[in-house]
């Protein structure tokens, strides 16, 4: 969930409700939304904080630009194809292709993301 104040543009992200505490070892429990739950949940049934993390930012950043969720219409994650409409910057085509790798060792990190042209 996202609260944008329409005056000065400023954006939260509220209700953590169903979110924990980072932790360095293997979640063997989903702690979120499912439909934002990455890949490697979804085959494996485990997922390390950061790259899920990530996943999740990358479905958002989807959402926030293309305006739907990137992956309910029955795409095949495994294919790691993700059609992006060609209004959006190449910068931010990568951002979100990036976060959305099905490899999650693949995911840039927290950094990177602060760091990526896209963002600045």
């Amino acid at each position: 969930n996202i609260l944008v104040d329409l005056d000065t543009g400023q954006a939260k992200l509220i209700d953590f409700g169903r979110g924990t505490y980072l932790q360095d070892t293997v979640y063997t429990h989903f702690a979120g939304t499912l439909s934002y739950s990455p890949p490697e949940w979804n085959d494996f049934g485990w997922y390390h904080g950061e790259p899920a993390t990530i996943w999740s930012l990358g479905i958002l950043l989807h959402q926030m630009v293309c305006g739907e969720h990137p992956f309910r219409r029955g795409q095949n994650l495994s294919w790691g194809q993700l059609p992006l409409p060609q209004r959006l910057s190449q910068e931010c085509k990568d951002l979100i292709r990036w976060c959305l790798s099905v490899n999650s060792l693949d995911r840039p990190t927290l950094e990177d993301l602060f760091c990526d042209t896209w963002m600045w």
